[in-house]
């Protein structure tokens, strides 16, 4: 029988090559919203030719109608909404469905309080992003920012609200300023980012509170996935997070994929499509293990540092943190208006300096694959084993550095 992921409130269901039985922990009475994988992945043509036969069949069976929006093709995967318990016990024993998970909130991972880009190395670098899309699943970016020109467009998942111009626009102001740290173009105002020339696209997931939901993510990666930015590498920062373990942990990229939707499709994302992931290891100075998806193996986890070379006791450490960057009282854009910034601290402010990095590698090598990114990434990266460390957690993970590129 799987394994049921209490910390998380995960649900794994039947699939038809695994035949395991569990209930839906839905309370009774009420209805929930499930992301349901189809299709488990590891290889890209099964999702075009069963998905939609599948998807149909259910809809036939349980009475549902699926919006187009819901109906996510490039993981294999669907979220359905206002399940009844009935409906999800039905799911869960369904051959047809691989992996059936409950949705659940995430919030972005800022701190209470940027130097960052110049003690990597960044402007000492030929490579500058050129030719490589970042895309920021957060808040939304800042439209019109003087700093932020590169911005393309984006997608929206939660809507702005207020004053936006666009669905995508930024009510919070956590991911116009990760979008900074990426990539603030070199303009001679405001900041500069990690890689000025790389090109960004908001993928809004989070509202103007800095909350969202597993199934929001999904559908911003399925976006990210289908949609067409010209052949271009695709580098994704996902500043957030939320409670959860790993259920393949020590496994990068495994043949049979996880039963966990939301590790699943970030498995799709990065071993079918190639797209670098980069992630924030959060904010609660607890082990990484306890955090999704920090804890996943297929991304690149990042913790904080400050500016005397030490990390602060609020950041996530452990085996699964794979490098330390720029966290603490890090300057970038901001949302108040088009000229806007500000000073803030997190795990979510170091992840954009690995993602921007990561812009920098693929400019240089742009058929590299994620796989080989992160492995640039350590091989370049500064030992810290000489660090005094003051945060009461152990932090061996290597520092990042650009220098070089």
């Amino acid at each position: 029988m799987k394994r049921l992921l209490l910390a998380l409130a995960l649900l794994v269901l039947a699939a038809c090559q695994q035949q395991a039985r569990v209930e839906p922990q839905a309370a009774p009475g009420s209805t929930q919203t499930y992301i349901a994988v189809l299709e488990p992945g590891g290889g890209l043509a099964p999702l075009a030719t069963r998905f939609g036969e599948k998807l149909s069949a259910l809809e036939r069976e349980l009475g549902l109608s699926i919006p187009a929006e819901d109906r996510l093709e490039a993981l294999g995967a669907v979220i359905l909404r206002n399940l009844t318990p009935a409906q999800a016990q039905r799911l869960a024993q369904d051959p047809r469905v691989y992996a059936l998970t409950p949705d659940r909130e995430v919030h972005a991972y800022a701190q209470t309080v940027p130097w960052g880009v110049e003690r990597i190395g960044a402007p000492t670098t030929t490579a500058k992003g050129a030719g490589v899309s970042v895309y920021v699943v957060d808040t939304g970016i800042k439209v019109g920012h003087e700093d932020l020109t590169n911005l393309k467009g984006g997608y929206a998942v939660v809507k702005c609200r207020g004053k936006c111009r666009t669905a995508y626009d930024d009510d919070n102001g956590h991911g116009t300023h990760v979008a900074g740290t990426v990539a603030a173009v070199n303009n001679s105002v405001g900041v500069l980012g990690v890689a000025p020339a790389a090109e960004l696209w908001a993928v809004k997931v989070l509202s103007g509170s800095g909350s969202g939901s597993i199934s929001g993510i999904v559908q911003g990666l399925n976006w990210v996935i289908t949609h067409n930015n010209g052949g271009k590498p695709k580098v994704v920062n996902m500043s957030l997070g939320g409670a959860g373990t790993d259920d393949q942990d020590g496994q990068y990229c495994p043949a049979t994929r996880s039963t966990d939707a939301f590790h699943n499709v970030i498995q799709k994302a990065v071993c079918d499509h190639k797209i670098t992931v980069v992630v924030a290891a959060g904010n609660e100075g607890d082990n990484a293990a306890n955090h999704t998806p920090a804890a996943y193996d297929e991304v690149i986890t990042v913790s904080a540092t400050n500016s005397q070379d030490d990390w602060p006791s609020w950041s996530n450490y452990g085996p699964d943190v794979d490098l330390a960057a720029p966290g603490v009282s890090i300057l970038s854009t901001w949302n108040a208006s088009t000229s806007s910034y500000n000073t803030i601290s997190g795990t979510s402010m170091a992840s954009p300096h690995v993602a921007g990095a990561a812009a920098l590698v693929l400019s240089r090598y742009p058929s590299y694959t994620p796989a080989q990114v992160k492995a640039f990434l350590l091989q370049n990266a500064e030992s810290t084993a000489t660090w005094q460390n003051t945060s009461g957690h152990p932090h061996p993970e290597p520092f990042l550095n650009v220098r070089g590129l």
